[in-house]
């Protein structure tokens, strides 16, 4: 199973751990990394993934120690998918999330209310709305299960 996977994620200990999980249980996966909701379009854009695994929540910009990643995206990971389904058909993708509520200025949602919506939407490109968890671990089966389902 040959996949290429983009792993968007702004937090360092949540992305390692998600990568991990990934490279001790498959063996025949490319994952590459990226931080910002502006270096997730740029790798969607240029290269091919057969998965991008979304958090909803990014900076629009990678932080570095002169930057600090510009304005937040509550959203981020929603406009992601958004974007890739009005230009790149076929794009399978995952959210995955430490958070149980978003709200920007407009909208507020319930962890369960967003999960509902977007599953709906994207019922041919989205594989799963993941809670993550730094203390459990029903997240990691739900994501490898998700993943094995790609070849499917």
């Amino acid at each position: 199973m040959d996949i290429n996977i983009l792993v968007v994620e702004d937090n360092e200990f949540k992305r390692k751990r998600i990568v991990e999980i990934i490279n001790s249980e498959f063996q025949d996966v490319k994952v590459t990394e990226c931080h910002s909701f502006t270096s997730a379009w740029q790798m969607i854009t240029r290269f091919n993934y057969e998965l991008i695994l979304l958090d909803m929540s990014l900076p629009t910009f990678d932080k570095t120690s002169t930057n600090s990643g510009g304005d937040f995206r509550v959203f981020g990971g929603k406009e992601l998918a958004r974007k890739m389904s009005k230009r790149r058909n076929g794009i399978k993708f995952i959210f995955i999330t430490q958070f149980k509520s978003f709200s920007d200025n407009v909208n507020s949602y319930s962890y369960e209310a967003l999960k509902d919506e977007l599953l709906c939407q994207y019922k041919e490109s989205c594989m799963g709305f993941i809670l993550y968890s730094n203390t459990k671990s029903e997240w990691r089966d739900e994501l490898v299960n998700s993943i094995k389902g790609l070849g499917k």
